[in-house]
């Protein structure tokens, strides 16, 4: 009876046995297999380059092709350097069976009509990220460094756990000028070598691959040097992380 039911199911258009998932496309039951966080820095507002960047760079988050792509049941989270920390700007899972992935076996068992309906959702989201920057204008602070703190303690496993082994690594990506401006760190004027910064500001980066986009403007050039470029190198070294990507734009 129970196949006969499974039959039926399919050739209506879903799928027996698949993960139940939430409003975020995450699962119902446990947590995701490994954590993407996305740190945007809009203390400035992002120039059109920009923008474009951001979404080529979301959109190889997405590829199923490529090295870091967010991978199904793994998750994205992305927050706001200028904005509250407490809370992400987007959360989303990848919801896993891409109608367009599809081998031609597939459809035989999968609901093609629900994965449908999950990657429009997935889209819907993303286009939701997008649209909530383009409103926003901008602060005077951009405190980097505190809300990398932050978010690693929220998503990341903890060192002591084996969040060094390969296959658990998280991965942060950090889209923004990379200029720290805070009451503990500024980078417009003299600052020390990352091995010497506040112990406040220093965080775990065990576990961690990190991938670093450096927001070129021209009214910075005078902060955004080579030395500049390479103290953030050093830094997540001296963090105990792994940079995966380093990249002016």
């Amino acid at each position: 009876m129970f196949a006969l039911l499974c039959v039926a199911l399919l050739f209506g258009g879903v799928a027996c046995d698949r993960a139940r998932l939430d409003a975020d496309l995450c699962p119902r039951s446990g947590a995701p297999t490994r954590n993407t966080v996305l740190l945007l820095d809009t203390s400035d507002p992002l120039s059109d380059k920009h923008r474009a960047e951001l979404r080529r760079m979301v959109g190889e988050l997405q590829s199923a092709d490529h090295e870091h792509r967010v991978a199904p049941s793994e998750a994205l989270f992305v927050y706001d350097v200028a904005a509250d920390a407490d809370k992400p700007l987007l959360k989303v899972c990848n919801p896993g069976g891409h109608p367009d992935e599809y081998r031609w076996w597939d459809g035989l068992w999968r609901g093609r009509a629900l994965d449908v309906r999950r990657w429009r959702r997935f889209d819907q989201l993303i286009e939701g990220l997008f649209s909530e920057i383009e409103a926003n204008t901008g602060r005077s602070r951009s405190p980097i460094l505190e809300t990398i703190g932050v978010v690693v303690a929220r998503h990341v496993p903890s060192g002591r756990l084996g969040a060094g082994k390969a296959a658990g690594r998280s991965h942060l990506v950090v889209f923004s000028d990379l200029l720290q401006h805070s009451d503990d760190l500024s980078h417009y004027g003299p600052y020390p070598k990352p091995k010497a910064i506040p112990r406040a500001l220093r965080t775990d980066l065990t576990g961690v691959d990190v991938s670093l986009y450096r927001l070129e403007r021209s009214r910075e050039a005078r902060w955004q040097t080579k030395e500049h470029y390479y103290w953030w190198t050093e830094l997540v070294g001296s963090l105990s992380g792994r940079i995966v990507w380093q990249q002016s734009l």
